[in-house]
């Protein structure tokens, strides 16, 4: 018809295409209202650390460190807009050599 082609796109985009080890992905469409103080990229953060706050369905909810690292991405700020996969932050996480040097010079 009229020369006219449509292409199918995916109407959320696929969470798994763009992740890297230690993503976090938004688990839902929302606004992040807040963000942990103090929080910025190169900041230490523990497995399970609340690292910022989205508000969906009139509800907040909590997303947390999946590993624990240091922050090498922030693409979150109050106020932002976020569909469900959208990259928020990345943690690298710390090597088992560096853990274990920490609590060796801590027990010195």
């Amino acid at each position: 018809m009229n020369g006219v082609a449509l292409t199918e796109l995916p109407r959320f985009p696929e969470p798994e295409t763009r992740r890297e080890p230690g993503s976090l992905l938004a688990p839902m469409p929302g606004t992040v209202v807040r963000v942990a103080d103090g929080l910025a990229v190169g900041s230490a953060v523990t497995e399970g650390q609340p690292l910022l706050w989205l508000e969906a369905m009139k509800m907040e909810h909590r997303v947390t460190a999946p590993v624990s690292g240091t922050l090498t991405a922030l693409h979150a700020a109050p106020g932002r807009q976020v569909e469900v996969g959208a990259l928020l932050a990345v943690v690298q996480q710390a090597s088992p050599e560096a853990e274990g040097s920490a609590d060796h010079e801590e027990s010195q």
